[in-house]
């Protein structure tokens, strides 16, 4: 009986590290291993449960795409590994920025996604303009030089059962109308 209990704590533990294992690699697979924000992958599992949220409650749930400007420049100009800092530096930025339970996913060489949910355009456009104007004073530094990190938005505002791909092109729209409008710009796409 002894020995029986012996090999079922044995298990047990065995059990808790392979969930544990389990876990982190859930994690891995979930996240942009350069920034350590959501990937493609975690945003889409993370829009399935706040959509179907949204629709249950009725609530508002917004998607913000950015993408860095002058990001090409800043490459070619100081090397990749200038590039991966600023990436991280956003991000790092984002999540001093941003609340508790706004997600925000890599979703491209340097364009992010950031879902809001609970949140309606006008709280939309004044949370990511925010995090505009957070990353304006502490410039990221490259080899001694100041060099401005800034970006351009788009930002659609979810209808009920609106699918995710229907969003994600509404916002791609609206982030395309900043970018013609010049650097640094928020732009609201109609519903």
């Amino acid at each position: 009986l002894q020995a029986a209990r012996e090999q079922a704590q044995r298990a047990e533990q065995k059990i808790g590290l392979l969930r544990n294992e389990l876990d982190q690699l859930g994690k891995m697979v979930h996240a942009d291993a350069l920034t350590g924000a959501v990937n493609q992958c975690g945003l889409n599992e993370a829009f399935a449960r706040e959509a179907a949220r949204a629709d249950r409650r009725n609530t508002p749930l917004c998607i913000a795409l950015l993408d860095l400007d002058d990001f090409k420049w800043l490459n070619d100009t100081h090397g990749q590994h200038a590039g991966d800092i600023a990436l991280q530096y956003i991000v790092n930025i984002a999540r001093e920025t941003l609340r508790s339970n706004d997600i925000i996913a890599r979703v491209g060489g340097e364009e992010f996604a950031v879902l809001l949910p609970d949140t309606g355009m006008e709280l939309a456009v004044a949370v990511i303009s925010r995090l505009q104007r957070n990353l304006a004073p502490g410039p990221f530094l490259q080899a001694g030089r100041q060099q401005p990190i800034t970006f351009s938005a788009g930002i659609a505002s979810r209808a009920h059962n609106e699918k995710q791909s229907t969003l994600a092109h509404r916002a791609d729209t609206a982030l395309y109308e900043a970018k013609r409008a010049g650097k640094n710009r928020v732009a609201a796409a109609p519903l």
